[in-house]
Order: C-alpha cells, then sequence, then structure tokens
C-alpha cells in the first residue's frame, strides 16, 4: 500500500531559509545589511506611523467641524422656535400702559358675546411679586343659565388675548327655575417689559 508523500510546505521553507541566512551573515560578521534593512524597516515604519497620525487628525478635524455643525443647526433650530412661540404669544398679553381699563373692557366684550349681563366688583386688585409681570383680577358676579355659563368658558378659553378664571363659584338661584348664581374672578397678566420687538424686526409694533 503506496504512503501518500507529504508535500513540503512552501511558507516554513521560506522562514527556515531565512534564519539561515541570517545565521550565516551573523557567523561571517557582515553586520552591514542588518543595517541597511533595518533602516528601511524603520523609515517605512516611521512613514506609516505619520500617515496614520495624519488620517486620524484628519478624521478627528472632520468629525469637529461635523459635531460643530450639527450643534449650530441644533440652536438654530431652537432659536427659531422660541422666537416664534415669543412672536406668537406675546402679543396676547396687554401692555403695561393699558393696565388700568384693558381688562374691564375684555371682560365686558365676552360677556356680551355669551349673552351675559355682569356685576363688576369695582376696584381690580393686583399682585405684583413676580419680577416679570403684574397679575390683575376682576370679580364678576352673574345669574345665568347652564348654557350660558358653558359659552362664557368656551369664549374666556378660546380669546386671542389671555384671559383665566380663579375662584369660581355656583350655585342654584331659588328665585329663577334654571338659573344659576355665578361668582367668578378672571384674571389676566401684564408683563412688566415686552422684548419681542426690541428683538425681531418681524414682530408686532417692531422697529
Amino acid at each position: 500500500m503506496n504512503k501518500s508523500v507529504k508535500k513540503p510546505n512552501k511558507i516554513l521553507e521560506s522562514i527556515k531559509k531565512g534564519l539561515n541566512d541570517i545565521k550565516t551573515v551573523a557567523e561571517e560578521g557582515n553586520f552591514k545589511l542588518f543595517l541597511k534593512q533595518a533602516v528601511v524597516i524603520i523609515i517605512v515604519f516611521m512613514g506609516f506611523r505619520y500617515c496614520n497620525q495624519a488620517l486620524q487628525e484628519k478624521d478627528s478635524k472632520i468629525h469637529g467641524q461635523i459635531d460643530a455643525v450639527q450643534t449650530q443647526q441644533k440652536s438654530e433650530k431652537e432659536y427659531l422656535a422660541n422666537k416664534e412661540k415669543l412672536l406668537k404669544l406675546e402679543p396676547r398679553f396687554p401692555d403695561m400702559e393699558a393696565k388700568n381699563d384693558w381688562l374691564l373692557r375684555q371682560i365686558v366684550a365676552v360677556t356680551r358675546e355669551s349673552g351675559i349681563t355682569p356685576k363688576l366688583g369695582s376696584e381690580q386688585s393686583e399682585n405684583t411679586t413676580n419680577a416679570g409681570y403684574t397679575v390683575v383680577s376682576i370679580p364678576m358676579n352673574a345669574v345665568i343659565s347652564y348654557n350660558q355659563l358653558g359659552q362664557l368658558l368656551a369664549n374666556i378659553e378660546n380669546k386671542e388675548e389671555y384671559l383665566k378664571v380663579s375662584e369660581f363659584s355656583l350655585k342654584k338661584d331659588t328665585e329663577n327655575l334654571g338659573s344659576n348664581e355665578v361668582s367668578m374672578k378672571i384674571n389676566t397678566i401684564f408683563p412688566k417689559e415686552k422684548i419681542a420687538k426690541t428683538l425681531f424686526k418681524d414682530a408686532k409694533g417692531g422697529k
């Protein structure tokens, strides 16, 4: 029975030959060959290392530029979103100069729209404890039906100008069937300073 002949491994043979060559050169004392090869290897290695470092620095710089652009885009989006909110909300609040009669006129208008004849308090109360705005309230009483009450609250809620109901109470009117005695306070906020028109040219009343 014929045994298969194992073919020599070319890689192992090449390594053995290289080791033998190194041994022969070392025995002969001819180290200059190694020196030349070592210099070439060092130059190639340093060149590779420099190129690799340059590529890493370039890649890092590109990523830094991308991050900077993304941060700028995010800041611009936040700025535009905040600007849009300010331009939309600030006009809903009255100017401080109109504080004495603005809320009174708003209450008269919204109750008339709801078919209600209100009894309004003689004086409006103010809360100035907040550094940015003043809260102004006017009490209101009325004898109204449930439908009128619902219409009044809806009109206040949907009004473009900012109004808020507080201290609400309701009880049946024993003298008028289907009517209710309603007491409430209607509030608004007067910003102590409006800033949109000083910041943006497209603000209402802006320069």
